[in-house]
């Protein structure tokens, strides 16, 4: 994993005035051998040394995008570790109580018997042309 933003600018305040390889060697001793400094710590995140700002000295990670990383694996952790909620079932609907079949006839009506003929044709005639009918276009040139 990258670098933190406390890390990065903690290792900038070492090497700044510094060539690129006396930096590099810096850099790999720092790895090696932590600093005897209270406020140095360790990225728990990123594993990079950061030095902590924070007043009472009790900084985890070093930067924001870190502490967002160690967030989401902390929550996902929760979420494991946390009982599955059992899934609702849907209730079956009581058709036999003359209150509940009032109540969906008022949102439900059923069609009129003289309309079924007329319906059932113009079913039979949708089904026989193949769909809707669509409208002869005589292109003129």
């Amino acid at each position: 994993m990258e670098p933190g933003e406390g890390a990065v600018e903690f290792m900038r305040e070492l090497t700044e005035g510094m060539t690129p390889t006396e930096a590099l060697d810096l850099i790999r001793h720092l790895m090696r051998n932590p600093p005897d400094e209270a406020k140095v710590k360790r990225c728990a995140t990123c594993n990079y040394y950061f030095r902590d700002k924070t007043r009472p000295g009790n900084a985890k990670v070093c930067g924001p995008s870190c502490k967002t990383v160690r967030k989401t694996d902390q929550k996902a952790e929760q979420r494991a570790r946390q009982p599955q909620k059992p899934k609702k079932t849907k209730k079956e609907r009581r058709y036999d109580e003359a209150a509940w079949l009032s109540a969906i006839w008022r949102k439900e009506k059923p069609f009129d018997p003289d309309k079924l003929p007329y319906i059932q044709a113009a079913r039979d005639r949708y089904d026989r042309m193949g769909g809707r009918k669509k409208p002869i276009r005589k292109v003129e040139y």
